[in-house]
């Protein structure tokens, strides 16, 4: 019986420590519940922690759980308000929570916190002001940074103010633009491609160190945007600072090779410093990338005529067809077939370089010379007189004509 009574005695002092432990073990999941943003089982633990304890220790549970029920409360109204778009008194109630939060002793808050400023920012997007709407949705990342949303929201709002920009960019409304693409920037300072089209439009102004500035700012915030790294090149050619150019040009073809843009201006560069060698190996990688590539016929067809190449002009220009022929590839076509002598060959493509510009005088003279070629000496001459009314081509012009009077006397 002694030993029966000792038995009973332990068992009650266990159960008592399990008991006491209990409630204690209810708080801990409720403020984990609070962590995992789980409301309804907070709540549920809490209520059950309350019934297991003494007065004394209620009190303490129930002055924890009545500040998630104030911050719930104050978290549900602001969400109503919003919904009715009744802004100022969300945004209100929705700082109110926050600061109940930021005074609790409880470190459990992160995702309540998360879902507060992000609904705060969803107040400013619906206000229509963007970069104060982004500033929320970061806040709120900080907060919960596995939460994805709060991410899409700042690329959202970007979005918005980028594809804004580009409506007005179309309509070139270049101000309106301008204010939306600085929109996107504020929202979001790395995103490249809005420095880029900033960059275009203070291009446009004339503004060419501001568009420096802007092309800076994008391949820094995204190094591998090869169309500000061309477009950088493109600038510092333009400005004549050629070492620049092309390392920036060199930049956009290793991000992207098959962009034939950078091609074309690396070449234009190497041509103007009289390096044709590299000029030409960039045109044939232009056009190995783009076949219809009409720019970059032009130039290395202008390159081959300066260095008396005309086989290597014909076999170039004279099988193009469609968008890849212009009155510039016809025009180099004719002087490559006139200067070996294939005069009707030229004729041909004189007068093609003639219906895309008319009265054009360089494919005039051109024009002359085959007519010249075949003895054809009186359209030759008409030719010549038309090409003359062009004061930059009235001297030769006027030359051929007095030759061709001077022979036929």
């Amino acid at each position: 019986m002694k030993k029966l009574t000792i038995i009973a005695i332990i068992l009650i002092s266990i159960s008592g420590q399990l008991f006491a432990q209990f409630p204690d073990e209810l708080v801990a999941q409720a403020r984990e519940a609070i962590n995992n943003f789980d409301i309804a089982t907070a709540d549920e633990k809490y209520k059950a922690a309350m019934k297991a304890v003494d007065e004394d220790e209620y009190k303490v549970i129930q002055a924890e759980w009545q500040e998630l029920e104030k911050i719930n409360i104050l978290l549900s109204d602001a969400g109503r308000s919003l919904a009715g778009g009744e802004y100022n008194p969300a945004l209100k109630k929705y700082d109110e929570a926050l600061k109940q939060m930021d005074n609790s002793p409880h470190d459990i808050w992160g995702k309540f916190k998360g879902e507060a400023f992000y609904s705060k920012g969803m107040v400013y997007y619906r206000q229509e002001l963007p970069i104060e709407a982004a500033e929320e949705f970061r806040s709120a990342s900080k907060f919960n940074p596995e939460e994805t949303k709060y991410a899409r929201s700042i690329e959202n709002v970007r979005n918005k103010a980028y594809s804004e920009g580009h409506k007005y960019y179309k309509r070139k409304d270049y101000v309106s633009a301008k204010a939306e693409y600085e929109k996107a920037v504020a929202v979001d300072p790395s995103f490249a491609s809005g420095f880029y089209q900033l960059a275009l439009i203070a291009k446009k102004d004339g503004d060419l160190k501001t568009a420096e500035n802007y092309y800076r700012d994008a391949v820094t915030s995204d190094p591998t945007h090869y169309k500000s790294w061309y477009g950088l090149g493109t600038l510092y050619s333009e400005m004549g600072n050629n070492n620049k150019a092309i390392e920036s040009l060199k930049m956009s073809i290793s991000i992207n090779a098959s962009y034939e843009k950078a091609y074309y201006i690396l070449a234009k560069v190497y041509e103007s410093q009289k390096s044709t060698t590299l000029a030409t190996q960039n045109l044939k990688k232009a056009i190995e990338v783009n076949k219809k590539y009409v720019k970059a016929y032009e130039l290395l067809g202008k390159i081959y005529i300066d260095e008396e190449k005309y086989t290597s002009t014909i076999s170039l220009l004279k099988g193009l067809t469609g968008k890849a022929t212009s009155y510039k590839t016809y025009y180099r076509l004719s002087q490559a077939y006139n200067a070996t002598g294939n005069y009707s060959a030229a004729l041909s493509a004189a007068t093609q370089s003639l219906v895309k510009k008319k009265n054009w005088a360089a494919a005039l003279i051109e024009k002359g010379d085959a007519l010249k070629g075949l003895k054809r000496n009186k359209d030759a001459i008409a030719a010549y007189r038309l090409a003359a009314k062009d004061a930059r081509w009235k001297s030769l012009a006027t030359h051929r004509i007095t030759e061709l009077t001077n022979a036929g006397r």
